[in-house]
């Protein structure tokens, strides 16, 4: 039941980070950038390390939304969409790195 609460958690996520960066109106970007983070903090706190295969695949889906908001930042001309752009595609290159050297135990060296 666990795992099912984490995947939920991460797709909730996610819908929260590109709604974050794509919708115009200020305060609903704050606000699904309040969700997207109140989700993604559900998501740690209900995975477990023995699921590989959710880990690989939450850690391929935050790395892919770290590119469209990297690309979204660069190619936007609203300062309101390239600042969320931004920050998600920080917050979701981080969350990529952290499920990858912690969970997955990626040691590079």
């Amino acid at each position: 039941m666990g795992q099912l609460i984490s995947i939920v958690s991460f797709v909730m996520a996610v819908v929260g980070a590109l709604s974050a960066v794509f919708i115009r109106n200020r305060d609903k970007q704050t606000m699904a950038s309040i969700v997207a983070a109140a989700f993604l903090l559900s998501f740690f706190i209900n995975v477990s390390k023995d699921s590989k295969l959710i880990l690989q695949g939450a850690c391929i889906i935050a790395f892919v939304l770290s590119v469209v908001g990297g690309s979204v930042a660069i190619f936007s001309n609203a300062e309101s969409k390239r600042t969320s752009a931004m920050v998600t595609g920080v917050v979701s290159l981080g969350t990529s790195l952290l499920i990858l050297f912690l969970y997955l135990g990626f040691q590079p060296f």
